[in-house]
């Protein structure tokens, strides 16, 4: 890629993310054009990826993340640091110290931000997320809001800042959208098992057919049957259900029905970690779960 002419001039060896995996992993290849990498619902024509927040490299941005969270106990801080990833993401790991906003897809983002612009109002933005591209697009919309002191970005995501610290700030896995899941670069266990609140960051499917949402059920809940992401679901799994009515499945299910679709935050921020709640939706930007 680096050799071909289309590639070249923008692309370079930093931009390239290595991890451990096989080809079980990805069990199909799609390439293709698409007006969007990762949908966030608005043309590029209109908030432009070429107007981007101020990018930071993984050092710059942990000097940062240092001096922000130093800060933790000041009532005034001029500091937001955002997580831009879905909640499923964030609730099995994030920076210490983040705004993480409980949104299914990252479409839902632009929608988050007008429904809490008084958050980010004369505000230093540190945002990040998995591999940088989702802020490219999200610091751009939140830039073009202009209520923002500054906005920054983690060059390369999470997955660079992990490379150079393993034991830094960010604590927990790295979700990632393939058969892996999650990725680990340290020991840090942030969520609990959906049931029994064991200290538990290992997601499975749903069980019930057709809904396929992600869950956090540990060893021994799963060893008591508890393999599905809600009541409503859990109990359609015991019974045998055939036909149409197994594409009310996902309908049905009341992980989605009680999540508010755009959360509207406190105008302070708190700091505090993301509740721990059942398995998330389908989403665009993620694997196909339908």
């Amino acid at each position: 890629m680096l050799s071909f002419p289309l590639f070249k001039d923008d692309l370079c060896k930093d931009d390239f993310k290595t991890s451990k995996g096989g080809a079980h992993c990805f069990p199909e290849l799609r390439v293709g054009v698409f007006e969007e990498i990762v949908p966030m619902g608005i043309s590029p024509k209109k908030i432009s990826y070429k107007k981007p927040g101020i990018h930071l490299s993984p050092g710059e941005f942990h000097k940062e993340v240092e001096k922000f969270l130093s800060q933790a106990n000041q009532e005034q801080n001029d500091t937001i640091l955002l997580d831009c990833r879905n909640f499923y993401e964030s609730k099995i790991g994030r920076f210490q110290g983040c705004l993480a906003p409980d949104i299914r897809k990252f479409s839902y983002f632009p929608s988050y931000v007008d429904k809490n612009l008084e958050l980010f109002r004369e505000k230093r933005v540190l945002m990040y997320c998995t591999g940088g591209i989702r802020c490219e697009r999200g610091s751009a919309y939140l830039k073009a809001k202009g209520v923002c002191k500054e906005v920054f970005q983690l060059k390369g995501g999470i997955h660079k800042y992990l490379e150079e610290f393993p034991d830094g700030f960010y604590k927990g896995k790295l979700f990632v959208f393939d058969e892996r899941y999650a990725l680990s670069y340290n020991s840090d266990v942030v969520s609990e098992c959906s049931y029994c609140g064991a200290h538990w960051d290992q997601y499975k499917l749903c069980s019930t057919p057709q809904c396929r949402q992600l869950v956090l059920t540990c060893t021994a809940c799963q060893g008591q049957g508890f393999t599905a992401c809600c009541v409503t679901c859990q109990d359609k799994g015991s019974r045998k259900v055939s036909g149409p009515m197994q594409d009310s499945f996902k309908e049905e299910c009341e992980c989605t029905a009680r999540r508010p679709r755009i959360p509207r935050e406190l105008l302070q921020h708190v700091r505090q970690p993301v509740s721990p709640e059942p398995g998330p939706d389908a989403d665009e930007d993620g694997p196909v779960l339908m």
